[in-house]
């Protein structure tokens, strides 16, 4: 079969190259043999694109230590894991990297600079947090020198998130909130506009709800705010979404304050306790897209049709 000459181009990885991002510009002599990424979802489109990273960040709700669709590309040979809530310098050492990747993560300039120490190092482009997957794999598609297929992904992509507004039409056009709540706590946590979970719902037709997008100006240069038991109608929708820790779910649905609120009380409320649905709704990228939205999306949209009868 004839590849097209974009895709047969991308196949060509010339080196050295330069990659732009937020701390400057690093320079690769080879492609990386040695990868190590150590942000959340950092390796999917490195093995979308064919390229197996050596280690990831674990990922605790799952048995494998990784998400069902990366462990369908790994195989039988398994990465080491890293714990994302921390920087490990010296695990990540040990590792002998000849590249290190944290392009949804936190990094900040020292850190960068005690990583860089270790190996040439490229981080996000947008912020700390804020990298969506379309950076992610733009990014891995510079450093594979393969940045023609890695467009193709992110314009498949973009087609499948498109056509589930056609696919599931009660959810185009209605207004949404998408939380999270954690045991013991007062208030619910609100995505705001720029937050991953947020942009995608964004994509597929919907619209945040005026609540969100009035906590959005008001925390400006913040991807979640705050909003009170008390006071959850401020952030009514016509559907909430909410995502669970184990254990978080009843210790919410069981107040009443949650009870009575209006999308709750009118089942305009879907909840995302399943660790596959919660990571691929939260960290959406070209191998969770299609694997994961259709189990969830139709719940959704029955949710959803609930306002329009």
């Amino acid at each position: 079969m004839l590849l097209p000459p974009s895709f047969a181009r991308a196949q060509i990885m010339t080196y050295p190259r330069v990659i732009e991002h937020a701390f400057g510009r690093t320079e690769l002599r080879s492609e990386p043999k040695r990868l190590v990424t150590i942000g959340y979802g950092d390796e999917v489109p490195f093995l979308a694109l064919g390229h197996k990273p050596i280690a990831i960040v674990y990922s605790g709700m799952f048995r494998s230590g990784m998400t069902p669709w990366c462990e369908q590309k790994f195989g039988a040979k398994k990465p080491d894991f890293l714990d994302g809530s921390m920087i490990d310098f010296e695990d990540i050492a040990r590792l002998k990297p000849d590249l290190i990747l944290g392009v949804f993560s936190a990094i900040d300039t020292l850190a960068y600079g005690r990583l860089s120490q270790i190996a040439p190092t490229i981080a996000y482009r947008n912020g700390p947090w804020r990298a969506g997957w379309r950076e992610q794999t733009e990014i891995a598609g510079a450093i594979l020198g393969m940045e023609d297929r890695a467009q193709l992904l992110i314009a498949e992509t973009q087609r499948l998130l498109r056509s589930f507004g056609d696919t599931y039409p009660a959810l185009k056009g209605k207004s949404f909130t998408f939380g999270s709540y954690f045991e013991g706590s007062s208030r619910i946590v609100v995505y705001l506009p720029g937050e991953t979970r947020v942009d995608w719902m964004i994509e597929i037709g919907m619209r945040p709800s005026p609540g969100v997008t009035r906590l959005a100006k008001a925390n400006a240069g913040h991807v979640a705010a705050d909003a009170s038991l008390e006071d959850l109608e401020s952030v009514a929708a016509d559907l909430l979404v909410m995502w669970y820790q184990p254990g978080a779910r009843p210790a919410l649905e069981n107040q009443r304050l949650f009870q009575m609120f209006s999308p709750v009380r009118e089942t305009r409320y879907v909840a995302l306790d399943d660790p596959t649905e919660i990571w691929a709704a939260s960290w959406p990228n070209v191998l969770a897209i299609p694997y994961a939205f259709p189990g969830f999306l139709p719940r959704m949209e029955a949710a959803a049709e609930t306002k329009a009868r």
